[in-house]
């Protein structure tokens, strides 16, 4: 699929098992809920896109982000050593997105953030990041998974593209004030979700994500989330050796007044039962004029079973990755 949108400022809803090589949402024909056409300079404005990367391993989960909000944007990087429990962060905001540029090409992407004391380039297979003290130079292998590709509505008038890709085998290294470490594959995998769309004016959701190798030696990759895409269709799924099993929607229980307590992921089709316990938790409250944003992220394990579509049961253990919990108002 050359565009997203046809010619007719339109979009087919569902998931693409072909690529999506342009996401061309200012082609889109936008209208307000009593069908008033918005001007295209005002789609300019309203479009959300962020691009994030995980890299778990071992010893440590990193997270690497750019937000575009188009009258603000946002860069971030941090390492979290499970050894010291320790989390360093490099992040950055910046009005009307002057240091940011996100293409609007999944397939062979290109994310830029450039502010003071960090800098973040996601560009095809490469992802490289500095700040802080700590500098992420990786290549990354994307031939051995399939991405799930999903648009979906949001709202009466509005919609979500999101393309997640995991797991990812990377090549090189991260360089901390501790030292410098070899993130090579299979020990260390990466994740990517890149994400475009006129998303609703208020919105939460949960999610929770790894890449990793089992214990057998095959590798998983997962993405479960709660809030954004459920319109019809779900961007739930796990890959087991690249192959892809599809999920139905999850239920994320956990504890809201200690979200460091354990959360139970479960998914209606049985396919998904896991306990994620957090071992670290990154904060972020956002309380403005225009927008607010209360972000909890948490680093921990997973524990429990995955159930294949061909009725594999994966037993899952002691498997690190990434649960969130967030509420926005763009």
């Amino acid at each position: 699929m050359e565009n997203l949108v046809n010619e007719k400022g339109q979009i087919q809803w569902g998931i693409y098992e072909e690529p999506v090589h342009r996401v061309n949402y200012q082609d889109y024909r936008l209208e307000t809920p009593m069908g008033l056409k918005v001007p295209a300079a005002l789609r300019k404005v309203l479009v959300n896109q962020f691009h994030f990367m995980g890299v778990i391993g071992p010893d440590i989960i990193a997270g690497i982000g750019v937000v575009d909000l188009k009258y603000l944007s946002n860069g971030f990087f941090y390492v979290f050593d499970r050894t010291t429990g320790t989390i360093t962060e490099s992040k950055k905001l910046v009005p009307f997105g002057t240091s940011t540029l996100i293409d609007p090409f999944p397939e062979n992407p290109r994310s830029i953030f450039r502010g003071s004391g960090l800098t973040i380039e996601i560009t095809g297979d490469s992802l490289k990041a500095a700040g802080q003290g700590m500098t992420l130079d990786i290549t990354m292998d994307r031939s051995a998974t399939k991405p799930l590709r999903i648009c979906t509505r949001a709202g009466y008038r509005r919609w979500v593209y999101t393309q997640k890709t995991s797991p990812l085998g990377i090549q090189g290294s991260l360089t901390t004030p501790s030292g410098t470490k070899d993130l090579s594959s299979p020990g260390y995998r990466a994740l990517s979700d890149w994400t475009c769309g006129f998303m609703r004016r208020e919105t939460c959701w949960n999610w929770a994500s790894t890449a990793f190798t089992l214990h057998d030696g095959r590798s998983l990759g997962m993405n479960l989330s709660c809030g954004v895409n459920e319109t019809s269709f779900t961007e739930n799924a796990f890959w087991i050796n690249g192959v892809m099993s599809k999920v139905d929607t999850v239920d994320f229980r956990f504890d809201n007044d200690n979200l460091s307590s354990p959360w139970h992921i479960l998914s209606a089709d049985k396919k998904v039962d896991l306990v994620f316990t957090p071992e670290a938790t990154r904060r972020e409250n956002v309380n403005a004029l225009l927008i607010k944003s209360k972000f909890t992220q948490l680093f921990g394990v997973f524990e429990g079973k995955l159930v294949t579509d061909e009725g594999e049961v994966i037993a899952v253990n002691a498997c690190p990755g990434f649960a969130e919990d967030h509420f926005a108002r763009w």
